[in-house]
């Protein structure tokens, strides 16, 4: 065997050894409390054909992430040399987003800032609502007071009973009073985009909010 020829195999060794295995992966809409060596914030990703999403502790070189959307994104994933003992041994690459799509909202799904009470839309400090239907609550502030009550929600009927809320000395009180005599009368809402509206029994519009993005 010519002495060139074994010159060859070592370069052929390192190009293969370096080269990068590109893959397709998806992004699911939103970041988790994960801990590696310490607590933080991870993507949530998974394959092509696989049901469960696993944790994903590293970066991804290119890729601007904007939580509330699903991305399906090309990578190239290099086997990264002599890793650091608390780094990954890959290094992922952006090769080219194929998707993204925005994921649709939940009715508890972070808070919402009440930019309508009926007929009014203006307002000194605007009221704010959050629900959580796993406790069957809703609570926020009525632009002076805070104030709870319980939530049962089927399909898109609702029902709120229990309402209480602070007693402060307001200073628009005309404000408070209309929202907490609307959130009363709801009996239903509609979600589309970032727009929650909440109806009463003959469907007519009591509160209109914005949503706001979750903590």
């Amino acid at each position: 065997m010519s002495s060139k020829f074994l010159a060859i195999i070592p370069m052929v060794v390192l190009f293969f050894s370096c080269s990068s295995n590109n893959k397709t992966i998806l992004i699911a809409n939103a970041k988790v409390d994960c801990t590696d060596v310490a607590t933080q914030k991870c993507l949530q990703i998974k394959e092509v054909g696989e049901s469960d999403w696993t944790y994903f502790y590293s970066d991804i070189e290119g890729f601007d992430y904007i939580e509330g959307f699903y991305y399906k994104i090309k990578v190239a994933v290099t086997e990264v040399e002599n890793p650091p003992a608390d780094g990954s041994s890959l290094k992922y690459k952006l090769i080219e987003v194929l998707e993204k799509s925005k994921a649709p909202l939940n009715l508890d799904q972070g808070s919402w800032l009440v930019t309508r009470v009926k007929d009014r839309d203006s307002f000194g400090r605007n009221p704010f609502i959050k629900i959580d239907l796993s406790q069957n609550e809703i609570n926020g502030n009525t632009s002076c007071n805070r104030f709870s009550a319980k939530i049962i929600v089927t399909d898109n009927k609702v029902d709120i009973s229990e309402l209480s809320s602070t007693e402060m000395m307001c200073r628009d009180i005309k404000v408070e009073t209309a929202f907490l005599d609307a959130l009363a009368s709801i009996r239903s809402y509609t979600l589309k985009d970032d727009k929650l509206q909440l109806l009463d029994e003959n469907k007519e519009l009591l509160i209109e909010c914005n949503y706001l993005k979750s903590e």
